[in-house]
């Protein structure tokens, strides 16, 4: 077992621990090691460095350990527990800061909050509370005033601002999905908006629905140098070959421009797939489709992310990634 594998281990454990009994849960790392076939001194070698990295102390003498608020965090970051319990966790501290921005907003005069109140309007119960209070006051969100009562912090406002962004985009995403309000001509540019809108957020500078010498691109977006222009598309068919060709045309009519970005929610053609696999050599194009396209949506993957997987599987690999999957 490898020094990182063994300090998994012990994050994972203190993890578990901290989200069933409480963020102050301990445990005693000599009978842990012994129970899971871990040598002794690899054992603390590997608290030793996860201690140095600030995510465990020692509570008390005789090898009794608990997990920061900063290993907590780490576990989450790092994905080194099961999804679903980090999603969960992620939601409770949402709700109770939305629910803390809420009830000081609808009282201004009110510049602290009852922990009971809050957590009674935020619908949740007192463990979840309990388990997500530390790493809420430790992250610097909220801060205890009176050992009852708590605000919330200007960090903990920004958090609140863009989680409620998010949560308005997926919102207009679903209701394009619906048709609500939108005909099917208009929704195409209300995507283009939408994804304008999320790669504004990622901080790329981006122009929208640009037109310059007969050619029109939905969107020019770039950080530093890096130009991409993309091309939105949300039609009842999948997308073919031609629309490839169109972009390719658009991005080597500038120099400066790194590439092409096709999204489209109707999917692909294998002929569009192969197009853009055959002019790899000499442009870059890549595809987004319907499950990518949801992913940024929900927040489940940035759109800067997912172009640099695209990206890099076209480079180091010469593959076409589309929707997750390498075509």
């Amino acid at each position: 077992m490898t020094r990182e594998e063994i300090k998994d281990l012990i994050l994972r454990r203190a993890y578990l621990g901290a989200f069933v009994e409480g963020t102050k849960y301990t445990f005693n790392l000599h009978i842990y090691a012994s129970e899971n076939g871990i040598d002794n001194g690899q054992a603390w070698k590997a608290f030793d460095e996860l201690k140095s990295g600030g995510l465990i102390e020692e509570y008390a003498n005789g090898g009794i350990i608990v997990c920061t608020s900063a290993g907590l965090s780490y576990c989450e970051k790092h994905k080194i527990v099961d999804e679903a319990l980090i999603e969960y966790q992620v939601r409770i501290r949402t709700r109770l800061l939305v629910s803390l921005a809420d009830i000081q907003d609808k009282s201004p005069y009110c510049d602290m909050v009852d922990w009971e109140k809050w957590i009674r309007e935020a619908g949740v119960d007192n463990q979840d509370f309990t388990n997500n209070d530390r790493i809420l006051r430790d992250s610097g969100l909220v801060s205890r005033v009176t050992i009852r009562e708590y605000k919330i912090t200007p960090r903990g406002r920004e958090v609140v601002k863009d989680f409620m962004k998010k949560a308005k985009r997926l919102e207009d995403f679903e209701k394009l999905e619906k048709l609500e309000g939108v005909t099917e001509q208009q929704r195409g540019h209300l995507l283009e908006d939408l994804l304008a809108d999320t790669a504004e957020y990622e901080n790329w500078d981006v122009k929208r629905r640009i037109r310059a010498q007969g050619q029109e691109n939905d969107i020019i977006m770039h950080v530093g140098l890096h130009y991409f222009l993309s091309s939105c598309k949300w039609e009842e068919d999948p997308v073919q070959a031609r629309e490839v060709e169109l972009l390719e045309s658009r991005v080597r009519s500038r120099a400066l421009t790194n590439g092409g970005i096709l999204f489209s929610m109707s999917g692909f053609t294998e002929n569009c797939i192969e197009e853009v696999r055959l002019k790899m050599a000499t442009v870059l194009i890549v595809l987004f489709g319907l499950a990518d396209i949801k992913r940024i949506m929900r927040d489940d993957r940035s759109l800067t992310d997912l172009l640099d997987e695209k990206v890099d599987q076209v480079m180091n690999h010469r593959n076409v990634l589309v929707d997750g999957e390498v075509k």
